[in-house]
């Protein structure tokens, strides 16, 4: 490359790192961190080549950032760096197969020796022949910063440019995660802690189905709901999204010091602080390479690999230099201290070149159809991959996904297997934009029938999806529906998963899932698992199992089989809170509660739309105007009317029932499908009902928390969340995740949040852990 060819390139690559900045800090990143790596190492390269070309203002010489102008900036005590990286090679010499063993083998000693090159280097800096190490994972979140003055909590602020950040305080008070004050007897002047916020993959899992369930655009991954959440003005809002914390690290200091950096983990859990659960010490840098192939790639089992075992993301492993006095002895580099780098392993983040042959559609449980890519198989973190999620055609169309183009491929959240981005330097002549409609002929893939764009209850917005109308017809909805409705959290139906689904409709034995109610011990265990011409019979003693279990899920509560008949919207705990105010499937499917919490909806939306003041919609003349605030008045009065109803109905038992919930169980019921499914349940004497609830809705059932809605924080010491929502509820209470006035209790653990903060202030009667338990009987 010649000096002018690679100043242009440079002049590129500066403009783009820019540009995935900027979006970064929106909250709204554009790449992956593995694709930013590639650009800046890129860019790194052509400075060492072309010294010159290096420039102050150059990404290489800056923290990526990610500053917010509407908060108060404010001046780190001690600048807050990123870390060095490095990362091992696990290319194959040319007389090399690269198979699974010899590909691993590789790579673990690429690994010892990039571990090994830093040690040299440090030990020459150091002038020792052992350095002492403290390995720890690296968590994939938003950096923050937190300072206790005497113990208690005086100011939270993001890592901004290293040198500045915003001035987040309010918004970290409410991580239920961070303590406002130390659990100290002498609390130094100046404590300073600095860690990741993040959000974890469960709950951000629920989080998202909330948001899809509302009509609200879902976040593509936690890290981006984690950074969007903290960037919200308002700090009521972070309350309501399930943002946690963990500490790692100290910085500024006044009146409390520290030998090892193993002493701060250590010392930042006694003072009441969330800390990582996995971290090592290694005596030299051979326990390194042991520590890191033992606990942390579990030497390529996904089963015991580190991220199996964490509740939030990690990208990577951190070795630092475990005596602090050395740090300050260790030259730091253009934006990174010299005492310690992340790893991140080449089976975590290394992806895999392959050919997309086709693209297959998929048909799920709701009808909704999922695009899915064929690939030329291609070994990938452990196995060897043949399909990727492509998931949604609005995705394949924003990342320019064409059959037969070579495409980066890689496992997201080390499981699920994605096409990161296009090569479209090897695009093949004559590749054609993907069209889903085009690719199906217009119809289902699995049953031929019609497929219409799915449509959001509230507000009418159009999704990406599409979808097959034949609810009743469709063989891969069936078979979907099958699962679902025999799945633990439903009704339970032991030895009944997907494969045995598939073949319960395509050998015609099941046509929807109350068929499997028909069956016998005989005709089940007869089933052919396998093909016409390789038998693999389900089994009698199987079979004995299933149908024990569908005796017994007759019994079941009311909730359990709303939340197994698959309505759209409707989850476990909207499925409880539903039950809880109806007395059977009868009065749900005519339920003038959901009537008046639909229209209660519809109004909304169309007294937002019809606003005078409306920016995305503003009236275009003086009477336009008028007639609107007229309009407007209509509604509101209206409005007024049905909050009254819904209100009397008993909305106050089902917090988690919005619009979109409540148009969903209303249109489920008044379907084809819907009606079928309430005259086969009379057919085969199946009555699920709530003897909770009376005809009209008002709960009648008994116990210490009868009428009640409970909201819990902290961390309790003999049960888990769910284990206390299950008491709840059966000491007739309401679970709800929010404080409101209208909250009866809030049960309090350790480490209580923001939602403790609020109960106070509302007057919510507060008790612990043991009074809950008392009240519980």
């Amino acid at each position: 490359m010649t000096h002018a060819q690679a100043k242009a390139r440079h002049v590129e690559l500066v403009a783009e790192i820019h540009k995935h900045d900027r979006a970064y800090e929106s909250g709204h990143p554009l790449i992956s961190d593995y694709e930013y790596d590639q650009l800046e190492k890129e860019l790194k390269g052509l400075e060492e080549k072309f010294p010159e070309l290096a420039t102050p203002d150059s990404p290489t010489k800056k923290v990526r950032t990610e500053p917010l102008t509407k908060f108060k900036r404010v001046r780190h005590l001690e600048p807050m760096l990123s870390l060095d990286k490095i990362q091992a090679s696990d290319r194959p010499t040319k007389d090399e197969e690269p198979d699974d063993n010899k590909r691993k083998r590789l790579q673990d000693e690429n690994t010892v020796n990039e571990f090994a090159r830093f040690d040299a280097t440090l030990q020459k800096q150091l002038g020792t022949s052992r350095i002492e190490y403290v390995l720890e994972p690296k968590v994939d979140g938003v950096s923050i910063s937190v300072h206790y003055r005497h113990g208690k909590l005086a100011l939270g602020m993001t890592r901004g440019d290293g040198r500045e950040g915003d001035d987040i305080t309010e918004n970290l008070k409410q991580i239920r995660d961070i303590p406002h004050e130390l659990k100290m007897k002498q609390p130094p002047a100046l404590l300073e802690v600095r860690g990741e916020a993040y959000i974890s993959q469960k709950d951000f899992e629920v989080m998202n189905a909330k948001l899809e369930a509302a009509g609200d655009e879902a976040f593509p991954n936690a890290r981006n709901a984690t950074a969007g959440t903290l960037k919200q003005l308002d700090s009521r809002l972070i309350a309501e999204r399930p943002l946690s914390a963990v500490f790692y690290a100290v910085g500024a200091r006044e009146g409390i010091e520290f030998e090892t950096h193993a002493e701060v983990l250590e010392s930042l859990k006694k003072f009441g602080l969330p800390t990582q659960a996995h971290w090592w010490v290694c005596k030299g840098i051979e326990e390194v390479r042991e520590c890191y192939l033992k606990n942390v790639v579990a030497h390529y089992d996904e089963r015991r690999d580190l991220r199996s075992r964490l509740p939030y993301e990690i990208d990577g492993v951190v070795l630092k230099v475990n005596k602090l006095a050395d740090w300050a002895r260790l030259p730091p580099k253009a934006k990174a201290p010299g005492y310690a780098i992340v790893h991140k392993p080449i089976p975590w983040i290394m992806p895999a070149e392959t050919v997309l042959k086709a693209i297959t559609v998929q048909v799920g449980r709701t009808g909704v159809l999922t695009p899915v890519a064929e690939l030329e198989p291609v070994f990938l973190q452990g196995s060897t991959i043949a399909r990727a999620t492509l998931h949604n055609e609005e995705e394949i169309h924003r990342k320019d996904i064409r059959i037969g183009d070579t495409v980066i491929i890689r496992k997201a959240g080390m499981v699920i297997p994605e096409v990161v981005e296009v090569v479209k330097s090897k695009r093949p002549a004559g590749a054609k934009p993907f069209d889903l409609v085009a690719s199906v002929g217009g119809k289902c893939p699995a049953c031929g029938s019609a497929i219409v764009k799915e449509k959001i209850s509230a507000g009418g917005r159009e999704e990406v999806a599409w979808r097959c109308e034949n609810v009743a017809g469709c063989p891969a909805q069936k078979s979907r529906r099958v699962e679902f409705f025999a799945q633990r959290r439903a009704l339970d139906i032991e030895s009944l998963g997907g494969i045995v689904a598939e073949k319960l409709v395509e050998r015609g034995l099941v046509n929807e899932p109350l068929d499997l109610f028909k069956l016998t011990v005989e005709k089940l265990g007869a089933l052919n698992l396998g093909t016409d011409d390789g038998e693999r019979v389900y089994g009698e003693k199987n079979a004995a199992k299933a149908v024990e279990a569908l005796e017994r899920s007759k019994t079941l509560p009311l909730n359990r089989w709303i939340y197994a008949l698959a309505i759209p919207n409707v989850g476990e705990e909207t499925a409880y809170q539903l039950a809880l105010t109806h007395g059977s499937l009868e009065e749900l499917a005519e339920s003038q509660l959901l009537q008046d919490i639909r229209e209660l909806g519809e109004l909304e939306t169309e007294r937002s739309r019809n606003s005078p003041q409306s920016r995305k919609n503003p009236p275009k003349t003086p009477e336009e105007k008028l007639a609107r605030e007229k309009r407007n008045d209509e509604i509101k009065a209206r409005i007024a009317e049905v909050e009254s109803r819904v209100e009397q109905g008993g909305k106050a038992r089902m917090p988690e029932v919005g619009a979109v919930a409540a148009a969903s169980v209303l249109d489920f019921f008044a379907s084809v499908y819907g009606k079928k499914i309430l005259k086969r349940l009379k057919e085969l004497g199946i009555h699920p009902v709530n003897e909770a609830a009376d005809k009209g809705g008002a709960p009648t059932r008994a116990g210490a928390l009868a009428g009640k809605t409970v909201v819990v924080t902290g961390t309790l010491a003999t049960m888990s969340r769910d284990d206390a929502f299950a008491k709840i509820r059966a000491a007739g209470g309401s679970v709800s995740n929010s404080i409101s006035a209208k909250t009866d209790f809030l049960v309090v653990g350790e480490n209580a949040g923001s939602k403790l903060d609020k109960a106070q202030k509302l007057g919510v009667k507060v008790i612990d852990e043991p009074q809950f338990l008392k009240m519980c009987g």
